[in-house]
């Protein structure tokens, strides 16, 4: 079970630290204090002196660039080393870095720490930038600032702020404060709660998790699944940020949006800098390429803009039309077509563009695309879109029947803890494009549920790639998270009857937006009697919880009949205490026939579940009444969404047969069967074979020239 989203305090002991109290010096030599007028020079000529002074800052504030102070990190454990970074100061060799308790004014009291510029309390080097550090930190907790000072004086040309936590207190740490764009990102994190879905989270500054989805983020074991708890460790984001400005790493807990430690860092383009590709997909020498030609690249802005009028792409030397999206210090160029590539085929596309001051950069990347599933769909028996369906409502001869406790005893499709979602519903695909309340908090925004809309690039039916989220308009959706915390929630939905008489290769298709956690299932079963027996289509389970024998056969009695304490429970509609096992949520005789039928899916993956479903339905063929039962059931897990259900008669592909004629100037190969969607491959191995498409081909056949290279070939059917 996850606890998604609850918002929890996370206590931290900080030692308060007031104007009133200074804290004991941590190193054995004098502190500074406060400077004095020297006694042999008068006043007057004292305050000469300042003025002097005051009127040469403001004239180097005008030619330079302002001081700047900032330390390695945002908050140090007590007794860490602090490194304080300086630039731009006026170059005396007494300009010097102080440390004092938040609040403190620096010359109202000594400082707790402090260092010339050259790293000594005796200033015998001066420095306009370097660095200055403080081998043995500080001895308390709390909040505190660095000054950098002028000239042995208490003039701050700059100042930061940080905190110093206890001991055990989480930490996160970027491995630099500033990144160019596309530049890999470690972050290291330590004394995490240790739960294998903490995780780190990429904001821009200013923006509040939960309330916004990050740009980028990590498990703490460097994976967006999150299978491996660690209580400190290190995540590295290989493509880093592209958009220069200043970010935020959080370190949260248990996938919800409790912070446990932050960082800060900057993103920025270094002076001089020529224009470049940052962010491309696909990556050059992807293996595994979705089957649609789909482009998008971010181009970095050099020493001027990106000049729009100078982008060209190009896929596999043809000119290919693309969209682009000026941002601040970035141009998005995208391109996309629906129409699919062969399984194994290998493509290049070639990005070329220059900045304003005619500076040119090209970016090429070479890809493969990995093998797919075409789905052929004739037209439908019967489809339902669920888009005539009021939302909240269920379509005309649909029942559902559902045991879940909602904290909200109101209907509001935008609260997922309401009695909208108490069981399975009609809802529109836009809503989960913004936030939702939950856990029966009013003023909750959680965005989690934007992973429903999560497209799969490999979806493709009759030759076309689905782009996008598989919902559309609106959809057919049950939910078990936020609802009633740990409590159950079990759904069940049930189609009317559909008169299949005299209809062969009976088949359902439908677009399943389904997210495994660990303790849900879905499955979907049909009845041929009106619903007294019932037969099976798939079942959804965790991988993990489909248990195998010693030769690796599932083992149905033991994957639906054991007993599991966090898997749901509930009470049916006559009273029988129900649930603790996977079985109790299917209609169909639990048994070793229901092994091929059990598909294992991926804790919290939210893009693996998402999938064109075909089902062949053998038992359905030629019958009166025929009838499905949708069963979700969770303890606060993820959802099940269901669009574009459809029933159809799939007529049976010819089997195809490859034949190699020779002829006077070459051979023909040809084949029979579905020349409509079969691909014609070579590889010049069987060892490590590597396929490609064969070009050329006319219908069901291509001729091909003679020569000395050995080739093998092969009919594939999508």
């Amino acid at each position: 079970m996850d606890l998604l989203g609850q918002r929890r305090h996370h206590a931290r002991r900080l030692l308060a630290v007031t104007p009133d109290f200074v804290p004991i010096p941590l190193e054995l030599k004098p502190e500074k204090t406060p400077m004095k007028p020297n006694p042999t020079r008068p006043l007057s000529r004292w305050r000469t002196h300042l003025a002097a002074l005051c009127g040469w800052l403001a004239l180097t504030a005008s030619v330079h660039a302002a001081p700047s102070l900032i330390t390695d990190h945002d908050a140090y454990a007590i007794g860490e080393p602090i490194t304080a970074f300086f630039a731009e100061g006026p170059g005396n060799k007494l300009d010097w870095i102080g440390v004092y308790p938040d609040g403190i004014v620096p010359g109202s009291v000594g400082s707790t720490v402090w260092r010339y510029v050259d790293g000594t309390q005796s200033g015998a080097v001066p420095y306009k930038e370097g660095k200055v550090r403080f081998p043995a930190g500080l001895n308390f907790a709390g909040d505190w600032s660095a000054f950098f000072l002028l000239n042995d004086g208490y003039t701050a040309l700059a100042q930061t702020s940080f905190k110093v936590v206890d001991a055990g207190t989480p930490l996160v740490r970027a491995a630099k404060r500033t990144y160019a764009p596309g530049e890999s990102i470690t972050v290291t994190f330590t004394n995490g709660p240790a739960n294998p879905k903490d995780w780190v989270g990429l904001y821009k500054k200013g923006q509040t998790p939960g309330a916004v989805g990050s740009t980028d983020y990590l498990y703490v074991d460097g994976t967006q699944i999150g299978a491996v708890a660690t209580a400190a460790g290190s995540v590295t984001f290989p493509k880093g940020l592209p958009a220069a400005g200043d970010w935020v790493a959080f370190f949260l807990q248990d996938d919800g949006y409790t912070v446990l430690a932050t960082e800060s860092f900057t993103v920025k383009v270094a002076a001089g800098s020529p224009p470049k590709a940052l962010a491309v997909e696909p990556v050059d020498g992807a293996t595994n390429a979705p089957p649609a030609a789909v482009y998008k690249a971010t181009l970095q802005s050099g020493g001027s803009p990106i000049a729009t009028n100078s982008i060209a792409l190009t896929l596999d030397g043809a000119k290919v039309p693309h969209s682009t999206v000026v941002q601040t210090d970035t141009v998005l160029v995208s391109y996309s077509d629906a129409a699919v590539l062969p399984a194994g085929s290998t493509h290049k596309f070639t990005l070329t563009f220059a900045d304003g001051s005619g500076v040119k950069a090209t970016n090429t990347v070479t890809f493969t695309i990995g093998d797919y599933v075409d789905i052929q769909l004739p037209a439908p028996l019967y489809l339902e879109t669920f888009d005539a369906v009021p939302e909240g409502k269920l379509p005309a001869g649909w029942t559902a029947e559902s045991y879940s406790t909602p904290l909200v005893d109101v209907a509001d499709l935008g609260d997922l803890s309401s009695t909208a979602y108490q069981g399975w519903t009609v809802a529109a695909a836009e809503r989960f494009t913004g936030t939702f309340k939950t856990y029966g908090n009013p003023d909750s925004a959680e965005t989690d549920y934007r992973r429903v809309l999560s497209a799969n690039p490999k979806n493709v039916v009759n030759g076309k790639a689905i782009l996008g989220p598989l919902a559309q308009g609106r959809f057919l959706f049950g939910n078990s998270g936020y609802q009633n915390g740990a409590a159950s929630q079990v759904l069940f939905v049930t189609t009317g009857d559909h008169d299949l008489t005299g209809k062969t290769d009976v088949a359902v298709s439908f677009h399943s937006l389904y997210e495994q956690n660990q303790d849900s299932i879905g499955a979907l079963e049909y009845s041929v009697d009106a619903g007294k027996n019932w037969l099976p289509v798939v079942y959804y389970l965790d991988g993990r919880d489909i248990v195998r024998d010693d030769a690796g056969a599932i083992d149905v009695d033991a994957t639906f009949n054991t007993e599991r304490g966090d898997v749901a429970r509930f009470t049916d509609a006559t009273g029988t205490d129900r649930g603790g096992s996977y079985g109790a949520f299917i209609a169909a005789p639990v048994g070793p026939a229901l092994a091929p039928f059990l598909q294992a899916r991926v804790d919290d993956d939210p893009v693996g579940g998402k999938r064109v479903e075909l089902f062949r339905i053998a038992g359905a063929d030629n019958q009166k009444t025929v009838r499905f039962r949708f069963a979700y059931a969770g303890t606060d897990s993820w959802y099940w969404g269901v669009d574009d259900f459809g029933i159809y008669s799939l007529a049976a592909s010819a089997p195809i047969a490859l034949t190699v004629a020779r002829e006077a100037d070459g051979v023909r190969l040809s084949w029979t069967g579905d020349g409509v969607t079969a691909v014609l491959e070579s590889s010049p191995s069987l060892t490590g074979a590597v396929w490609q498409a064969v070009p050329g081909v006319s219908g069901n056949a291509v001729k091909l020239g003679v020569d000395a290279a050995q080739r093998y070939f092969r009919v594939r059917q999508p």
